[in-house]
């Protein structure tokens, strides 16, 4: 091998490490919106902002099916509600009916995505030590 075919092997590598690196960030980045547009609708939605029927289609809209699949979602929902609870709950004027109005919130959106509880006994079932 010549000189003149290693540099050119070596331009290419490099341009496409390049074209690799600008891909993995230009989807980190839609990645990171999707999931701040996505928190900024739960909670909306633990405050009384989006009606329960309109939290699907507008949520479909803003991230695809294997996203709402994943545990990231499920997390996002859970730390929307314990936002939305730590928020509401805080006040000593609270009421029952407030806890009773945020568990059912939570539990419609449980019901819309298919979303259990699974991820939350995984540390102590047998055989996981």
């Amino acid at each position: 091998m010549d000189s003149d075919t290693i540099i050119t092997i070596v331009r290419g590598a490099l341009l496409a490490g390049i074209v690799v690196f600008i891909y993995l960030a230009y989807r980190h980045r839609r990645m990171r919106t999707k999931r701040l547009m996505m928190m900024d609708l739960l909670k909306r939605y633990f405050q009384g902002g989006v009606p329960a029927d309109q939290l699907g289609p507008r949520s479909r809209e803003i991230a695809g099916r294997h996203f709402m699949q994943s545990p990231e979602f499920y997390s996002l929902a859970i730390a929307a509600f314990q936002g939305a609870t730590d928020a509401e709950l805080a006040h000593e004027g609270h009421s029952e009916e407030d806890e009773r109005k945020l568990m059912r919130l939570l539990a419609a959106l449980k019901n819309e995505f298919g979303l259990t509880d699974r991820y939350q006994i995984e540390g102590w079932r047998a055989g996981r030590e």
